[in-house]
């Protein structure tokens, strides 16, 4: 990725006609970002859904005017006021000017301290904002899966990355690290990893040795419904999963043959290449800290949705401006995240 001198260096080079139409070019794009919060504002109030109460959670509400275009409620029962983004990861965000820009940079896939220089925020907030936009896509994952879906689960390494106070000598390497040892230490993370025949993903983070089948419960939640055709190996933990959720389709692969003995079409090539996928997205940003693991498998999982739509800004910007319980989610986030120190 090229700097912005490289970039400044490149113009230079241009012809002035070629700077002229660069420059038109330029500005078309800057004329319609100024819009961009608008058009996210009105699709928003286009849906005609009114946002329900964040205080007593009522339903009675009613709108109360606008303040700088963003719509404005009060409600019948406790009579207080709020505004659309109330709740929302945008909610009680500065230099929001900046935010589209920033997204822009995180697209890019650019690190954190190289987005402070490109726009002129500080490391903390690059990070907060970060993590904000990830917690939004928490309202992408699907309901439900099916009515095919291959299951298996991807083994990491528990890191520990930013923890100050560690009951174990700190490790050279996030890889530096024996599984499974005899002293009862957790050392890995299990990413359960769920994919349909249509492409939708859904990962889940659970720090274990060894998943169970209550583990594995609680990872799946309500994803999996009794009557899907459930592809997964020949795991203990998949069995009892399933002798418990009633599953009747049940096809287990030995994992030395990947294919399923009687039918060739059952597989589990989407989900081992989604682990690839995985382990691929997960390079650039060095070793991630295993307490915001799942906040990266949601931008793996759904980001990738929105970054194949041609509007991509627009589209993350109305994911954010939707996701109502993205500051709480934010803030549960918050209190155990690292302060970064400068």
């Amino acid at each position: 990725m090229k700097t912005t001198n490289e970039i400044l260096s490149s113009i230079k080079a241009l012809s002035e006609l070629e700077k002229e139409s660069l420059l038109n070019e330029l500005l078309s794009y800057r004329e319609a970002d100024k819009k961009i919060h608008l058009n996210v504002q009105k699709e928003i109030s286009a849906r005609g859904i009114k946002k329900p109460c964040p205080y007593c959670k009522s339903t009675r509400v009613y709108r109360k005017g606008k303040q700088y275009g963003i719509q404005n409620y009060q409600c019948q029962e406790c009579k207080r006021c709020y505004g659309e983004h109330y709740g929302t990861p945008i909610w009680d965000t500065k230099k929001k000017d900046k935010f589209e820009k920033y997204l822009d940079c995180m697209q890019r896939g650019m690190t954190l301290r190289a987005i402070c220089k490109e726009i002129g925020i500080s490391i903390q907030t690059s990070f907060d904002w970060r993590h904000k936009i990830l917690g939004s896509l928490q309202t992408q994952v699907p309901n439900q899966l099916g009515p095919i879906v291959e299951c298996d689960e991807l083994e990491l390494p528990l890191n520990n990355k930013g923890e100050k106070k560690l009951d174990r000598p700190a490790r050279k390497r996030s890889g530096d690290f024996e599984r499974n040892n005899a002293n009862g230490e957790v050392t890995t993370v299990q990413v359960v990893t769920a994919v349909d025949r249509s492409g939708n993903k859904y990962l889940k983070a659970v720090v274990s040795k060894r998943l169970t089948e209550e583990q594995l419960s609680k990872a799946l939640e309500d994803k999996i419904q009794p009557e899907t055709t459930f592809i997964t190996d020949e795991h203990p933990t998949y069995k009892a999963f399933v002798r418990k959720h009633q599953i009747v389709n049940h096809k287990m692969i030995k994992s030395i043959r990947y294919l399923h003995k009687e039918d060739k079409t059952l597989n589990l090539q989407r989900v081992n290449n989604t682990h690839m996928q995985l382990r691929k997205f997960l390079t650039p940003f060095g070793s991630v800290s295993s307490k915001y693991l799942q906040n990266y498998l949601n931008w793996f999982a759904y980001g990738k949705n929105l970054n194949d739509n041609i509007n991509k800004i627009y589209m993350w910007l109305v994911t954010i401006a939707s996701a109502n319980q993205g500051y709480e989610l934010f803030w549960q986030f918050k209190q155990n995240a690292v302060i970064i120190r400068t």
